[in-house]
């Protein structure tokens, strides 16, 4: 009895001449299917991803605006030459505020009643912010005032209690001294 050559097993299991098996088909298409449900599940994923980082690069924006509209009002004072009545009306300030645009400038408005300022945007994604600056004293020194500026959202419905927040504070010091 001769023995079969290793190399004609192996090019018979090679050269076939009939084509996939269904259970070959089968694995083929479970391969493919496996595949794609990764790559859909990671696209999802970095869309939201990429959704949420751009809310919160506009909550950083809105916030460090809040801040720096109320440095510039001060500096407009100071240019003005009412830097004594500003200061003087700053270090009664206490609690929340919100800012209103008046002509070509900015002023500070009392949030009664927990109101806040929301701001819409009309791109995508669509989301409201609330922003809420909040002044307080700081320590004894009466010439000087800490401004809070926090910025909220993440609630389709209502802002102010969304679960997402950002805010930034500064020190407001009386110059004329």
């Amino acid at each position: 009895m001769e023995r079969p050559n290793r190399k004609s097993i192996v090019r018979k299991l090679l050269c076939k001449t009939s084509g996939f098996t269904f259970v070959e088909t089968i694995i083929a298409f479970s391969i493919v299917g496996i595949f794609l449900t990764l790559t859909w599940g990671t696209v999802t994923f970095l869309l939201s991803k990429t959704m949420e980082q751009i809310e919160r690069t506009r909550g950083h924006f809105l916030a460090t605006e809040g801040i720096e509209l109320v440095r510039q009002i001060r500096l407009t004072a100071l240019n003005r030459n009412r830097e004594i009545g500003f200061m003087d009306s700053i270090r009664k300030l206490s609690g929340d505020y919100s800012l209103s645009s008046q002509g070509e400038g900015f002023t500070l408005e009392s949030v009664l009643n927990g109101g806040v300022q929301m701001i819409e945007m009309d791109e995508e994604p669509y989301t409201t912010y609330c922003r809420t600056l909040t002044f307080s004293s700081a320590g004894d020194d009466q010439n000087q005032r800490i401004v809070i500026s926090s910025v909220r959202w993440g609630d389709p419905e209502d802002c102010s209690k969304g679960d997402k927040q950002i805010a930034y504070s500064t020190l407001l010091a009386d110059m004329t001294q």
